[in-house]
């Protein structure tokens, strides 16, 4: 496993392109993120504005900041600033649409005008970008934004393969669901191949300097050191990772399976995904949120 994910990022790409929800998505996979080189090109999709309220300022103030605190991590990889693309979209108000579609307020007739939209900003992605490979967050049921991204990005994966006769390398890089408690790793049901790899101590010092560009995610960073905290008590036990850094030093992804079924719920009940995801009080589910986005894609699609 670890070996195999080694060899592949070895044997390099010449266009490889990581396409993210959020900024500081790439922290998680840093690892991979240095060694596809200089050539990646890294796009956000969202401004990253949605914990805005934490902070004293407006979501446009915060996003701004976060924007920048993107550019300024991937820096330490050696990613410049002309190597990324901000498309800047509202977290606020996608988590607006998802939850006005749940409640049954918008049609997707209605809410397509908007998201159609965003898809039409990650079909440009792929298509000016060229990629003979992309990473995109899992379709994993912990966050909607990371899996409406992954969608989005499956859907102009298949029109750029079928415009160019060409097949793209497709990977999918876990972050976290049920809540956190199963953090950067594929839930232990998954079926998916796994590679990973082991992060070098250069690597590792870039990744925690990545980290560190982050300050408005101090919060986010310590709840996930508890959950490492709490994984390295069981790893006495498993013969796994005893403390966050041995965590954090080996990063887990995969290719993503062709047959993958978007319109079939990553977990057996539905209130495990996305679990407490609301906005404003109104919930923001898989079958009420997501779901009815990708059947009106996929319809579309004739698939």
């Amino acid at each position: 496993m670890t070996e195999r994910g080694t060899s592949l990022l070895k044997k390099g790409f010449e266009r490889p392109l990581f396409l993210m929800a959020h900024h500081d998505d790439e922290i998680s996979q840093a690892g991979v993120f240095q060694r596809l080189g200089p050539n990646l090109k890294a796009v956000w999709v969202t401004n990253s504005d949605g914990l805005y309220y934490e902070s004293e300022l407006t979501p446009v103030e915060y996003g701004k900041v976060r924007m920048l605190e993107g550019i300024n991590s991937v820096a330490r990889a050696g990613i410049p600033e002309s190597s990324t693309r901000c498309y800047g979209w509202s977290e606020v108000e996608i988590y607006r649409w998802l939850s006005e579609i749940n409640s049954g307020k918008r049609t997707m007739a209605e809410a397509s005008e908007y998201f159609d939209r965003i898809l039409a900003d990650v079909r440009e992605a792929v298509f000016q970008a060229r990629p003979d490979v992309v990473f995109t967050l899992a379709w994993q049921g912990g966050q909607p934004e990371h899996d409406l991204t992954h969608f989005f990005t499956s859907l102009a994966i298949r029109e750029y393969e079928a415009a160019n006769n060409c097949e793209v390398a497709f990977f999918h890089l876990p972050a976290y669901e049920y809540t956190i408690l199963v953090a950067h790793r594929f839930h232990p049901l998954y079926r998916g191949e796994r590679l990973r790899i082991r992060l070098t101590e250069d690597e590792m010092a870039v990744k925690m300097k990545m980290i560190g560009e982050y300050p408005t995610q101090t919060r986010l960073f310590s709840d996930f050191q508890k959950v490492f905290k709490l994984i390295g008590k069981l790893g006495y036990l498993t013969g796994g990772p005893k403390n966050a850094d041995e965590w954090l030093s080996t990063e887990e992804f995969g290719p993503v399976p062709r047959d993958l079924d978007y319109r079939k719920n990553t977990h057996v009940l539905d209130r495990c995904t996305y679990i407490n995801d609301d906005f404003e009080g109104a919930p923001v589910t898989f079958s009420g949120s997501v779901r009815p986005i990708v059947d009106w894609y996929l319809t579309k699609a004739g698939r």
